[in-house]
């Protein structure tokens, strides 16, 4: 026969049972859990895919919903082709005449993987094509783009998923100044790597605070909820929690001894880096340029330009991944492209990295047929 305490305990526990049994079959509460955004019957997108992209122009989506009057926002979700996560930028403007600018493409990404979505006033959505336009080099490619400067496109993008590289792998990282993390907060490339270094690897997803959907019905956490998972979890937390209150109030009341609990080791992130190092010059002459790293070897990779013009022209090296501490420095070579080229070729040479410049515009006459070091500095 069980004891009053005993017929107390399991009563406890039945409650505690029935209450995470009510939370998780609420209709309300799975609904606002895990309830995907109901597909619009009132607005539908209209757009002309790209052809093609290049790495020359930043690529410019542009589209029109209608009916105008019924549209919320939009926007353009990306990725580079064979990579896993998609990225997205926000469409800009009227309903009728709404554009994103996208992160120009590097010369060696095969494509770019694009679709459309479009929210109306009701917060439903509406999803448009799944397009991959290949990236062509040099000026052949006549689709839409944005002309780039020296120092980059200046754009804000969004996450779509925790443990996502802030940098999109296979587009140019100097295009990014921005990223929109799971707050819905706005902060700088550099901040974000922080984000992702101090959250071991994690620096969020911002689809929910965008209404980006793409996580289809799996996500009640990225959309501010508490997961079933979560709540089952808890609920089995309490209960045993009140079975080992109850029980020691039942028993001798000699104190029981606590274990230690073994230290969490903390795995050290790992942060995502990058270099790049550009020289910009025109006129007849050719710069090299070259990245040198603390082994003494060349390092990244190069996008040449040459003779093949005397406007202004830039060529390249850009190094990503873990990047190994130690000294670098770049060195320029200057080369002759023909008669008329002079004895130095004057030119820009910048360097930046996920944390600020290192080189920031330090003008440089190059010799023709010499080379010089144009820029020194250490990675810690």
């Amino acid at each position: 026969m069980n004891s009053p305490r005993q017929a107390d305990l399991h009563k406890t526990t039945a409650l505690i049972t029935v209450l995470a049994l009510g939370l998780m079959s609420s209709p309300a509460a799975l609904s606002r859990q895990i309830a995907p955004a109901p597909e619009s019957a009132v607005i539908d997108i209209n757009h002309d895919p790209l052809a093609c992209v290049t790495p020359q122009l930043a690529p410019e989506v542009d589209a029109a919903v209608l009916p105008g009057p019924e549209y919320d926002r939009g926007y353009t979700y990306f990725r580079a082709s064979g990579t896993e996560d998609y990225y997205y930028a926000k469409m800009d403007g009227p309903a009728q005449t709404l554009a994103a600018i996208l992160p120009r493409p590097l010369p060696e990404t095969r494509a770019v993987d694009y679709y459309l979505r479009a929210y109306d006033t009701r917060a439903a959505t509406k999803k448009k094509g799944e397009w991959a336009p290949p990236v062509v080099p040099g000026t052949t490619c006549k689709s839409k783009g944005v002309p780039v400067g020296p120092r980059g496109a200046g754009l804000t993008i969004g996450l779509t998923k925790e443990n996502q590289n802030p940098i999109p792998p296979g587009f140019n990282p100097k295009d990014i100044v921005k990223v929109i993390l799971i707050t819905g907060a706005i902060v700088s490339i550099a901040e974000a790597l922080k984000s992702a270094s101090a959250a071991g690897g994690s620096s969020g997803t911002g689809a929910s605070a965008a209404g980006a959907g793409t996580a289809g019905a799996g996500g009640a956490a990225a959309a501010g909820g508490i997961s079933t998972g979560v709540i089952v979890a808890g609920a089995v937390a309490v209960a045993a929690g009140v079975a080992v209150a109850a029980s020691s109030k039942s028993s001798n009341p000699t104190a029981t001894p606590t274990s230690t609990p073994a230290p969490t080791v903390t795995p050290t992130p790992v942060i995502p880096r990058f270099l790049e190092a550009e020289v910009t010059w025109s006129g007849l002459g050719d710069i090299d340029v070259q990245m040198i790293g603390p082994s003494g070897q060349p390092v990244g990779q190069t996008f040449p330009a040459a003779c093949e013009s005397t406007a202004s022209r830039t060529e390249r090296v850009i190094l990503q991944g873990s990047l190994p501490a130690g000294a670098y420095r770049i060195v320029l070579k200057g080369n002759s492209c023909g008669a008329g080229t002079p004895a130095t070729i004057s030119a820009v040479l910048s360097v930046q990295s996920e944390s600020g410049p290192k080189c920031s515009n330090a003008f440089v006459n190059v010799p023709v047929g010499g080379s010089l070091d144009g820029c020194q500095f250490t990675l810690q």
